[in-house]
């Protein structure tokens, strides 16, 4: 007895010593460590986690290595990802990534809902199969995916008539529904109720909590009408930005200016309508995002083709400028500008606004200027993102160009909450200018944070070796983020999971240094 206790004292002083030198309770094993594993009737088993578990690890190294029993997988850490070695890809805390039919599929809105999961909405063409569970009604629908806190869908729907349904947003409401907005060609027929007053109307649609229906609406004139943006406002109601080349006829009640104009309506509740606006100049106007501020009134944000005349005060830079727009609560002009570079053909469209915290306003969208007009820095390609800070006022407080040797469009801003700012949208360049990384594919997405005077803190390309985009953003509360767009791309790359068909929808969860969740 005293000898095996003598042999199991010397043995465990002799692992002590040379443990170290296999890695085991280190994160700085010697280098030449070796880790011989003879036995062919045991093996390696290492620890097992669920997702969750996993992800609360603190001072992850690179070759940290689980079994991760939410993906029943091994899963490797590289230093920046969760490396899965069932597919090879990086790993996500999301069941699904890629959500889709047969047919092409275009997410546009990500929201992170109450409950702690998620609501996103896009277009669909495909008819009951892969994740679609609807039936198709048209050219395209409007097609709406609840998913819980870890991606599992809760349920889907397939929402138009018989003509094309462009959808363009969706947003919770304050009972636990949903309001989305969407352009339309349907008329009676399907979900759509109501019977269509020209070519293309504005579509509004009021869901409960478990996406049935509660109410749509059309609204428009006898031309085209097109939805951009929705916003629940805080009397209860909502408010509808668009852009509209009808004149004094259906629900349009002023006469046009030009082209086309922004389109402001104000929705009671049950979408009665309590007003609207025409605003824009002789030529074209499009409006892309809508807010209610702080002093309940709303700030618009697209382009205009327009100078000094009608509604447009500021002149013409380019081609298009960006336009900014602040209305008062009954939706009267409060300030406009015309914000842009000095030289024809250059363009400035801008795709998202969002009042900040010192009562200013963030802008993101796409520009092909070069230090000229009111844009001061160096164009780094073809088309590069252009980010504005405003004061109260509408005047630039600083402009950012940023982007690679090729093209790139913001499509959305949010103010982060350390004060920054985070851009997504969409990237063509490979490792130049501001783009640090490599290129996946023809096209990626691509993720900007910037800190509060708008430097970059980091940038990310996401996506395979096709067509990546990401269309919208928003911070969670873990300080991470979650994104949607969609990909033709398939298990390579960033791009976790089988494509269905066609394009996909593409949701990613990051955190907040950007790294795949």
């Amino acid at each position: 007895m005293k000898f095996f206790l003598l042999f199991l004292a010397l043995s465990i002083s002799f692992f002590n010593l040379f443990a170290q030198n296999v890695g085991i309770g280190t994160i700085t094993p010697n280098a030449s460590a070796a880790l011989d594993v003879t036995s062919n009737s045991k093996g390696f088993l290492p620890p097992r986690m669920t997702t969750v578990e996993r992800n609360a690890i603190t001072n992850k190294t690179a070759g940290l290595m689980i079994f991760n029993t939410t993906s029943a997988c091994v899963e490797v850490y590289n230093g920046s990802n969760w490396i899965n070695l069932c597919s090879s890809l990086p790993s996500s805390v999301l069941t699904k990534t890629l959500l889709g039919g047969s047919s092409d599929e275009l997410a546009y809105s990500v929201q992170k809902t109450t409950d702690g999961g998620y609501i996103i909405g896009g277009t669909s063409q495909s008819s009951q199969n892969g994740d679609v569970t609807g039936v198709n009604k048209g050219l395209e629908d409007c097609w709406v995916v609840k998913l819980d806190a870890n991606g599992n869908i809760m349920w889907n729907k397939s929402l138009g008539g018989d003509g094309s349904d462009q959808f363009k947003q969706i947003v919770q409401t304050a009972d636990g529904g949903y309001i989305l907005c969407a352009t339309t060609g349907s008329s009676a027929n399907g979900d759509v109720t109501a019977t269509s007053k020209g070519l293309f109307d504005c579509w509004v649609v009021k869901l409960d909590g478990s996406g049935t229906i509660t109410w749509n609406v059309l609204l428009g004139g006898s031309d085209q009408d097109f939805a951009s943006s929705i916003q629940q406002t805080a009397d209860g109601g909502y408010i509808l930005g668009a852009y509209s080349s009808s004149s004094a006829n259906g629900d349009v009640t002023q006469t046009s200016k030009g082209l086309s104009d922004y389109w402001i309506v104000k929705l009671n509740a049950t979408g009665v309508i309590q007003f609207n606006k025409l605003v824009g100049g002789n030529r074209e106007e499009v409006l892309n995002s809508i807010k209610q501020t702080s002093d309940g009134g709303y700030v618009a944000a697209g382009y205009t083709a327009s100078s000094l005349n009608g509604d447009v005060t500021g002149v013409i830079h380019g081609t298009y400028d960006f336009w900014v727009v602040k209305f008062n609560s009954t939706g009267n002009i409060v300030w406009n500008k015309s914000i842009g570079g000095n030289s024809f053909p250059e363009t400035e469209v801008a795709y998202a606004i969002q009042q900040t915290s010192d009562g200013g306003y963030i802008v993101a969208g796409t520009s092909s200027s070069s230090a000229n007009g009111d844009v001061t820095a160096t164009n780094n390609g073809l088309t590069d993102y252009l980010v504005l800070k405003l004061d109260g006022s509408g005047n630039v407080v600083w402009n950012k160009l940023l982007g690679g040797n090729a093209d790139e469009t913001a499509y959305a801003v949010q103010q982060t909450i350390d004060g920054g700012y985070i851009v997504a949208g969409k990237s063509s360049s490979s490792a130049s200018g501001n783009v640090t990384q490599n290129s996946n594919g023809a096209e990626d997405a691509w993720i900007v944070k910037l800190d509060a005077s708008g430097t970059i803190v980091w940038n990310k390309l996401y996506g395979g070796s096709q067509e990546d985009v990401a269309n919208s953003i928003q911070q969670t509360p873990d300080g991470g983020y979650i994104i949607c767009g969609y990909t033709l791309s398939s298990a390579n790359g960033s791009v976790i999971g089988i494509n269905h068909g066609g394009r996909d929808y593409w949701v990613i969860k990051l955190d907040a240094n950007g790294n795949i969740l």
